[in-house]
């Protein structure tokens, strides 16, 4: 059976929130008996080739019979517009709002009755009946506009072939920035009044679409391309074809954005329009190979902004974004496999977003690494050509690697996405060689110990040499320095004594990225046990002369990780010299560089935390946060948190400050109040709706983060967990939530965190409760090894 085409025409109710519609579905070799996935749908009428059928409508679907072949079936339906940030959903507040779609991975189905498997492509025409002074925005350009009865009609251009969840609706009053790009129109779009004057956005876009064309060898496909930021928003961003729906956060730049932020515009722009390509013209055959789409984008995204922003050495941020993140998750037990068995879409809120995005997308730039990157160009402009407009698995991707480099990928490629974890490597000297063994790295003992083929990256002092490992050992011979050069490949280095030795003699010899490696497997192998503290400190003291940035972030990062997790004084201490140290560093020698400012933000935020005499300083400089840079807004909202102690402050600046960045830096920094007053008084702002939806959870996840705050996060998980259910918020924002409250905030009581943890447990929660209980055990450890 195959979907040729939908045509839907929906009348808006804008003021009621509601909508009816008809559809005419186009399907060949029809099945005779079909089932239409729904959810929150009325159905009242169907029509098979022009004949009135009976239905069986369920809350999951509407079955109704055929005689076969070639049938239009025609589908009178009609809902409500969600107030849960997904479906055809509301997107504000009650009276200041537009309605807006999210379809991913399975909501389409809120919207309108289909078939919601990516697998059933088909073309779209689309026509909506709107109040007159209203605008509606689909996929592709409008074709005509009409009055009828006292209405707009707004009908659309035939999309191409696309999955169901690709399909966007907006309906609202909008005000847009246009521009060209290569003769198409490119808008930056917005809720009337929430448009910004800046064009960074559009800039962004227009050097992420030169570069992706260049790439692929594929011009952007559609006549358009609206980026729409949403007031209301549960994902960052979401790819749907020719209309790219994002956060306020991410487009509308004005004088309250940081220096992180630019870059994270950036990054996350170019995201979806990677997905252009990467999973709009090519997409994945069943959600098992949803990495697929989110690795690509992810990796993609990175090497592109590279690319067009040589001077921001994009490629540090992806290891602190992207590879820590990964090889954090990827360690517990409840980690999962890249290529996961996804049954049912919704049981992909269980799966991890570092797995997803993070693990695929470094798999990929290892594999990149190994092939070439000339080779691995012309494979991917290969499986672009051969699937365009249609669908493909993984498999094919490797295929298409493997036959343009003649290297066995496809069964490395194999093992890394079927096995969950990876592989970490010891060094001993034998005689003139160097011993390498494999081992999986786990925080805690795992059920088994899987071996890899890994693509070694070898820093030879002079040269790189890449070679397969295959098995358990191997020796290699020669003048080693370290074994990852540039960190390419996705595994750890547990080095011996001398050869750690050497490495640190030596350090001018090694890229940042490898320097950031030594680093991050430094604290690793603390957290797992595999070193203990002396051990730690005595290594990570031969880093702390290293200046690159990313290696002072991640340092920085460790050592104030460590005092939070364990309360203890003398990583307190160790924290404070660091960051000032490397404060007075930059501030002499690199503040006015981009990378290096933002880093110096990150110094300042972490100094606020832990350092009273610092807050005041501070709060003595400047007399409001509107008057800091906004670098350091962060970092002088927590010092507010700390030295004063009062979250009506806060909740003046999330109520009505119109900057999305503005409210969530109050959000992260009132999670270090302390006293019941201020997490009641947290509590009950969150229940009275005055946050946005989509930023509920962060304020749980900020508390859990805060030493005075993780008593009442353990006192009051399940009415927690209860409120975010009521407010409809998703369950893969739920299940992060989850997992940060009993990992983070659990340290402070573990056994009543544990037996808290019960009172909550829910099908689709099982992944955040069993990971925030494994970080738990893991923290837990840390801090009787560390006393």
């Amino acid at each position: 059976m195959r979907v040729v085409n939908y045509n839907i025409k929906l009348d808006v109710d804008f003021s009621g929130k509601k909508y009816s519609g008809i559809e005419k579905i186009k399907i060949t070799d029809a099945e005779k008996k079909i089932t239409l996935d729904l959810n929150k749908i009325d159905i009242h009428k169907i029509k098979v080739n022009g004949a009135d059928v009976k239905f069986e409508a369920g809350e999951d679907g509407v079955t109704f019979p055929t005689n076969g072949g070639d049938i239009v079936a025609e589908v009178q339906f009609s809902s409500d517009n969600d107030r849960g940030l997904k479906g055809f959903y509301v997107a504000g507040t009650e009276k200041e709002y537009i309605l807006s779609t999210q379809f991913e991975e399975s909501d389409a189905r809120r919207a309108f009755p289909c078939i919601d498997n990516p697998n059933y492509k088909a073309t779209f025409d689309i026509t909506m009946a709107i109040d007159k002074d209203l605008q509606a925005i689909s996929n592709m350009p409008v074709k005509f506009e009409t009055l009828e009865n006292n209405k707009k009609v707004v009908q659309f251009e035939q999309t191409p072939v696309m999955a169901t969840y690709l399909v966007y609706l907006g309906v609202g009053h909008f005000d847009e920035m246009e521009d060209k790009y290569r003769g198409k129109r490119l808008a930056l779009t917005a809720m009337k009044g929430h448009l910004t004057e800046s064009r960074y956005p559009i800039e962004c876009a227009k050097k992420s679409l030169e570069y992706l064309e260049n790439y692929t060898g594929i011009d952007y496909m559609l006549p358009k391309l609206n980026l729409i930021s949403v007031p209301e928003f549960a994902a960052g961003a979401m790819e749907n074809w020719g209309a790219i729906t994002f956060r306020e956060i991410l487009l509308n730049i004005d004088k309250s954005t940081t220096s992180r932020s630019y870059k994270r515009t950036a990054e996350v722009i170019t995201h979806e329009l990677v997905h252009m390509w990467f999973g709009d013209l090519v997409t994945m055959k069943w959600w098992n190979d949803l990495w697929l789409n989110e690795s690509f984008a992810t990796f993609f995204a990175f090497k592109t902004v590279d690319s067009t922003n040589p001077d921001w050495k994009f490629f540090g941020d992806f290891l602190l974004d992207q590879t820590d993140g990964a090889y954090t998750m990827d360690a517990l037990k409840n980690s999962h496999p890249i290529n996961a068995d996804v049954t049912d879409p919704r049981s992909i809120s269980q799966l991890s977003y570092e797995i997803r995005y993070g693990k695929g997308s470094n798999v990929l730039r290892m594999i990149e690494a190994y092939v070439g990157k000339d080779v691995f160009m012309k494979a991917m402009r290969n499986y672009l050509k051969e699937f365009s407009y249609s669908n493909a698995s993984g498999s094919d991707l490797w295929n298409a690697i493997e036959k343009e480099s003649g290297m066995g990928i496809s069964t490395i490629m194999e093992q890394w996405i079927s096995q969950k974890g990876y592989p970490y490597l010891e060094t001993a000297k034998d005689g003139d060689s160097l011993k390498i063994s494999q081992k999986q790295f786990y925080f805690l003992e795992g059920d088994k110990n899987s071996t890899w083929k890994i693509p070694l990256f070898i820093n030879r002092f002079s040269s790189e040499e890449k070679l397969l490992m295959e098995g358990n050992e191997m020796k290699v011979d020669g003048d080693i320095l370290s074994l990852n050069f540039n960190h390419n490949g996705f595994y750890r280095v547990l080095y011996d004594d001398s050869m750690f030795e050497n490495i640190s003699r030596n350090l001018s010899q090694i890229t940042a990225e490898e320097k950031w490696g030594l680093a991050n497997d430094l604290y690793a192998f603390l957290l797992s046990g595999k070193i203990n503290m002396t051990t730690y400190v005595r290594r990570l003291e031969k880093l702390y002369g290293i200046n690159e940035n990313i290696v002072i972030d991640e340092i920085s990062k460790e050592l104030f990780n460590l005092y939070t997790i364990t309360d203890n004084n003398y990583f307190k201490d160790l924290a404070n010299f660091y960051i000032k140290d490397k404060m007075e560093y930059v501030e002499a020698n690199r503040k006015d560089d981009f990378n290096f400012k933002i880093t110096l933000s990150g110094l300042y935020t972490k100094l606020a935390y832990i350092n009273n005499d610092f807050c005041k300083s501070l709060l003595k400089k400047y007399s409001s946060y509107e008057n800091v840079d906004p670098d350091f807004r962060l970092a002088y909202l927590v010092a507010e948190a700390k030295i004063n102690q009062d979250f009506s402050y806060f909740a003046d600046i999330i109520t009505n400050t119109k900057n999305d960045e503005d409210k969530t830096k109050a959000i992260t920094a009132s999670g270090a109040l302390e006293g019941d007053k201020n997490h009641s008084a947290i509590m009950e702002f969150v229940k009275s709706g005055k946050a946005k939806k989509q930023d509920m959870d962060s304020f749980f996840v900020a508390m859990a983060s805060n030493t005075p705050s993780r008593q009442f996060i353990i006192d009051n998980l399940k009415d927690i967990v209860d409120m975010l259910y009521k407010f409809e918020l998703s369950p893969l924002r739920i299940n992060r939530c989850v997992q940060s409250m009993i990992g983070n905030a659990g340290v402070k009581e573990p056994e009543k965190m544990r037996k808290n943890a019960e009172s909550i447990k829910r099908d689709e929660l099982f992944g955040g409760i069993n990971k925030g209980l494994e970080f738990l055990e893991v923290y837990e450890n840390l801090i009787k090894n560390t006393k």
